[in-house]
């Protein structure tokens, strides 16, 4: 199965495509561009994800100074692309990039869960222009599903910020309030 998708960053301008391939494994290819704090940012990540949505590799290359990350998780581990550990992220299972929405389809898969329920996971946050990375504790709650999808509720637990993600029926954010909306979506058999 292909979908491909294409977001409209809403706070200052930017647009996303992403390819999102479901066969063996789970394989995002994505290239976003745009402007944020007033700083052009151009990026290709790929992130590659078990069929239970657990992320298992993230690419990242800034398309403008050639600055690249390469993030390996096995368990509760994460190394770099040099195989050296990076202890700061133990614990983390998913990753958020900054200027993607798909990111926070990574843990609305993964934990499944049902309405009323909400879980606290932490995350390796990738902030962009700069491609800094931190850890990030976040807490997603499902506040309703149907046929066509659900809402979701997203908390920063570090800095307050909360938003309640519209997504479709397989997860994919449809509408995340003045941050991100989905402008165009293709699917199609592989």
């Amino acid at each position: 199965m292909k979908t491909e998708l294409v977001w409209e960053q809403l706070f200052e301008k930017g647009l996303e495509h992403l390819v999102l391939r479901q066969y063996d494994k789970i394989e995002a290819d994505g290239v976003a561009v745009g402007i944020v704090n007033d700083a052009p940012y151009r990026i290709q990540y790929q992130i590659i994800c078990d069929l239970d949505w657990n992320v298992q590799t993230l690419k990242i290359l800034d398309l403008l100074d050639g600055k690249s990350i390469n993030l390996v998780r096995a368990g509760a581990e994460w190394s770099d692309g040099n195989g050296d550990s990076i202890e700061a992220f133990r614990g983390c299972v998913d990753v958020d990039i900054m200027v993607t929405p798909f990111t926070n389809t990574l843990p609305i898969r993964r934990l499944n869960l049902l309405p009323g329920e909400s879980k606290e996971i932490s995350v390796v946050y990738i902030r962009v222009p700069d491609l800094n990375l931190s850890r990030l504790d976040q807490r997603y709650s499902c506040l309703s599903q149907d046929q066509d999808g659900g809402i979701y509720k997203y908390e920063s637990l570090n800095g307050g910020f909360t938003a309640d993600l519209k997504v479709d029926q397989a997860g994919l954010v449809v509408d995340y309030p003045g941050i991100f909306k989905l402008a165009w979506k293709r699917n199609e058999a592989d």
